[in-house]
């Protein structure tokens, strides 16, 4: 694979503590990315594509205290149907993040919200750090 920029790295410049990432990458979605302006039918869908086919685990991350509240949220509609386990932000769970900000710890895509005319391209960069760390 050609080296690729992601977030102002070069492909072999993203770790995670030293260590390579297994094939059965975890997920993690912090769970600002499941509120408006997000578009809640959008997330669902992108949980969908990437369990199983691109990662084993998908985690959605919040503050200790807005853990219930997303555990409702995201509860109704079937926003929890792909999603294993609500893991806090003080926390470490080796994978790959989706966030709205860079993450130090974690290859991570940034995305300002989850809407049909981005999936695609989410979908496709998750993809890639999964299939960069095999």
């Amino acid at each position: 694979m050609d080296a690729q920029d992601c977030h102002g790295k070069e492909w072999d410049e993203v770790q995670v503590a030293g260590r390579a990432l297994s094939p059965s990458e975890t997920l993690i979605i912090r769970g600002e990315l499941t509120e408006p302006p997000s578009w809640f039918p959008a997330y669902r869908e992108l949980t969908m594509k990437l369990k199983g086919s691109v990662v084993s685990v998908i985690l959605i991350e919040s503050e200790r205290n807005l853990r219930d509240l997303y555990w409702k949220w995201t509860g109704r509609n079937g926003g929890r149907d792909f999603v294993s386990d609500l893991i806090f932000t003080d926390e470490y769970e080796p994978g790959i993040k989706l966030d709205a900000r860079h993450d130090r710890l974690h290859p991570t895509v940034t995305a300002e919200r989850i809407v049909p005319e981005n999936l695609a391209d989410l979908a496709g960069r998750v993809t890639a750090l999964a299939v960069w760390a095999l």
